[in-house]
């Protein structure tokens, strides 16, 4: 029994470092005015408060200010509060049954403690394939552009720093380090907020990013806009981004650094073959036996363009980047773009630019297309008063 707690204890603390250092990452104690050291303490007084049970086993802390999609569904007084606050997580029934519950088991609500809900038979349930055997993965290949031009105009040290931010803010946060996302469950025949397991993996080499997940229809969503994300953090860090999204078999084993399959080679030729700064979805999305849904609100059916004419490893389809960006934050992706065209760029690079721009534009201009008419999409910053349907 001491065996066990010692090997739990251990555990939750690997955990607590880990989060830490993703959320002081995000900003935790610089948007409060803090030091590291005090949010950390801040942190652990509320980690510590938090003791999970046998069915309450999952524990995660989340940031309401850094991670106001994470505090979404908790109660309005941790998300006013705009402290850290620890979230355990069990697991649900489509019956609304707690599962692993005893007979009479009851948990009572405690202060700065939110109880969420992973539902039973959620996709993939925490399981990931062998990664030294063939599966069904879906892809993003992303290529950091211009690091010959960047290393150039501001140097070795700069641009090393640069990618370091890059790593640490953009693609850690979007990946294995944060497994769960929201998503909803039907629970007693009712749509419920609820928790889904997604485990995504990454890997870099030089300039260029892998992020990789099993292909299961309910990660697609998730998944794009995972992707959205890292290219929008990357853009704001003065790193541009090209990048492919496929699907389909590979062998993706991180640990022996083995990196194979044909949806891995078509998200690379994709990638090299666009001529932009922004992200396409490969031909394997139109897969009669993968059959993968598009979500409306996270792809256009948009031609970017392509250094051949004709070319067919494009499904006519990319990401929806923009939205996320307006999504998440207050400026504009367009003066971003803007400020990286440099005079001193060629001009087949500042074309990638202006590309990226028309792009953006385009998404700015028909950012309702898919809703019904008369409504409109509300986003966190919305200062007009409206909500989803145009009505105040």
């Amino acid at each position: 029994m001491n065996q066990q707690t010692s090997e739990s204890s251990v555990n939750e603390d690997d955990s607590f470092v880990q989060r830490t250092r993703e959320l002081l990452a995000k900003g935790g104690a610089t948007r409060r005015g803090i030091t590291d050291d005090e949010y950390i303490s801040l942190a652990r007084e509320v980690w510590d408060r938090c003791v999970p049970d046998q069915v309450y086993r999952i524990k995660l802390l989340i940031d309401p200010v850094v991670e106001p999609d994470l505090a979404a569904e908790s109660p309005e007084s941790l998300r006013q509060a705009q402290l850290p606050f620890c979230t355990l997580i069990a697991r649900i029934g489509a019956d609304g049954e707690l599962v692993d519950a005893p007979s009479g088991y009851v948990r009572q609500q405690e202060q700065g403690v939110f109880l969420a809900h992973l539902p039973l038979g959620s996709p993939t349930g925490g399981v990931v394939p062998d990664p030294a055997e063939p599966a069904d993965y879906l892809i993003g290949f992303l290529d950091v552009l211009g690091f010959s031009s960047l290393l150039e105009r501001v140097g070795l040290d700069a641009l090393l720093k640069s990618y370091e931010r890059l790593l640490a803010v953009a693609l850690a946060p979007y990946s294995e380090s944060r497994p769960w996302s929201m998503a909803h469950a039907l629970v007693q025949d009712e749509l419920i907020p609820a928790l889904m397991w997604l485990p995504i993996q990454t890997a870099y080499f030089s300039d260029s990013l892998l992020l990789w997940v099993p292909y299961h229809p309910s990660h697609t969503e998730e998944f794009l806009r995972r992707c959205s994300a890292v290219f929008c953090a990357s853009l704001a860090e003065g790193l541009p981004i090209r990048g492919a999204i496929s699907a389909g078999r590979a062998v993706l084993d991180k640990k022996r650094g083995i990196y194979l399959g044909p949806a891995l080679v078509e998200a690379v030729h994709l990638e090299n073959e666009s001529n932009w700064i922004g992200i396409c979805l490969a031909a394997s999305w139109k897969s009669e036996s993968l059959r993968i849904p598009l979500p409306p609100d996270c792809v256009f059916i948009y031609e970017p363009p392509m250094k051949s004419e004709g070319s067919l490893l494009s499904s006519g389809l990319v990401l929806d980047w923009p939205r996320v960006w307006r999504e998440t934050r207050r400026d504009s992706g367009l003066q971003f773009l803007e400020g990286l065209r440099h005079p001193s760029l060629p001009d087949e690079l500042k074309a990638r630019y202006d590309a990226a721009s028309a792009f953006w534009l385009h998404s700015e201009q028909n950012r309702d297309w898919c809703l019904p008419p008369g409504w409109t999409r509300h986003t966190p910053w919305s200062r007009d008063g409206r909500d989803s349907r145009g009505q105040t």
